[in-house]
């Protein structure tokens, strides 16, 4: 059908969250609290996806969507949300006509009649969708939701404003719970395979403490706040706990080429093993904002944030910082401070593209004092043109992730 191919096209992300206790049922509310973003008109052939990244692995019990809209025709919209599973549930599919609106509009299963049939005129109701949201119940709440919009009707544009997921679900008591899925990148807060040395999130529940945790300033320890994880028994170092989130460093003693057994333990008790393929480079650039996309978090040779405000001078200096870059030398043990001198340089070929040209890059290596954190600097290409760009790092030959822009002037 073609409005299941639009979903390839526009997306928008942003992470919130507002949380009960730890109960062993819990319900979360998770928002889209990114800038307004337009609904292309029928002609574009497009959707407008808005994403949420739900960090919380609970077992749904109930899923209510709110939608804040602006558009002055619904009966033109389809309406889908997808579970991080893939599963469809069917809110609108062009109902109403040019009766209705969608501004602070709840849909709930508990609801006492669908839209289509009340067609409401007035803000903040709440109604059943054309399908039941308990499509999603028994799967795990862990992963990306989608809200696909699309116009499918006339050339009317309009806003979505606000979009938001509550969902009510189980965890399986103390137990730390995490999958593959839940081992993220620290920069491009993406899951796959595993570097050594790479910093790491982890989401999941029960993972740590009800009151989160910082390591202090220095070597990164093996345990924080009753909690430490392994990799085949060998010790990660830990840079931050809460109950659903860890921030750790992997090994140094990775080896590319094989498999590799988590576990987390937490409070005295362990979690399961959680199997991740490990190769020599991962590589991934830090953005602005926590989700790996957007403005490259990069300084300019004045001293400035990049940013649109701040561009780089053609042929000038910038420094990015990144991660999964793998082994340096000389090599470092795992949560150790990179000292100043001898600095660690990566022992990967390193290059890096913006708007499609080779930016030559100076130094690629560990950014003194911070451990598992790499500093690649590189040049501004003369012939790139004055705006915003698309920028990779690639570690051996392998990408950093896309969407991803320095400012250039």
């Amino acid at each position: 059908m073609r409005n299941m191919n639009k979903l390839r096209t526009l997306a928008a992300s942003a992470l919130f969250a507002v949380c009960s206790p730890l109960l062993m049922a819990q319900t979360f509310t998770y928002s889209y609290s990114g800038p307004q973003y337009p609904i292309p008109g029928d002609s574009e052939d497009l959707s407008a996806v808005t994403t949420i990244f739900v960090q919380r692995s609970l077992t749904i019990t109930k899923v209510t969507v709110n939608v804040d809209i602006e558009y002055p025709r619904p009966g033109d919209l389809n309406l889908y949300l997808y579970s991080p599973r893939g599963t469809r549930t069917k809110l609108l599919e062009r109902n109403c006509g040019a009766r209705g609106t969608l501004r602070n509009m709840t849909f709930d299963d508990s609801a006492t009649s669908k839209y289509s049939e009340f067609c409401p005129v007035e803000t903040g109701g709440s109604f059943k969708g054309e399908e039941p949201l308990a499509n999603s119940n028994g799967q795990s709440s862990f992963g990306t939701w989608r809200l696909a919009t699309e116009n499918n009707g006339s050339n009317d544009i309009g806003w979505i404003r606000g979009f938001s997921v509550t969902i009510t679900g189980t965890v399986s008591g103390t137990k730390p719970t995490t999958s593959a899925e839940g081992v993220l990148n620290a920069a491009s807060f993406r899951p796959g395979a595993i570097a050594s040395q790479e910093s790491l999130i982890l989401v999941g529940s029960a993972l740590g403490p009800l009151t989160g945790s910082s390591a202090p300033a220095g070597a990164l320890p093996s345990t924080l706040g009753g909690v430490s994880v392994s990799f085949d028994n060998q010790a990660a170092g830990i840079a931050a706990v809460s109950e659903g989130f860890l921030k750790i460093q992997a090994p140094a003693s990775l080896v590319p080429g094989t498999k590799t057994k988590m576990r987390i333990t937490s409070q005295g008790v362990a979690g399961d093993d959680v199997e991740l393929d490990v190769v020599g480079v991962s590589p991934a650039l830090y953005t602005q904002n926590v989700l790996g996309v957007g403005t490259v978090k990069a300084v300019n040779q004045n001293g400035t944030l990049n940013s649109p405000e701040n561009p780089a001078a053609r042929g000038s200096y910038v420094s990015m910082y990144a991660n999964g870059l793998g082994a340096v030398a000389p090599p470092l043990t795992t949560g150790q401070v990179p000292p100043l001198s001898p600095l660690s340089v990566v022992t990967s070929a390193t290059t890096a593209i913006i708007a499609g040209i080779a930016a030559p890059v100076s130094y690629a290596g560990v950014a003194p004092p911070y451990p598992g954190l790499y500093q690649v600097n590189l040049q501004i290409p003369d012939g790139v043109v004055t705006g915003g760009h698309s920028i990779f790092l690639y570690s051996s030959g392998l990408p950093s992730q896309s969407n991803v822009v320095i400012f250039v002037q």
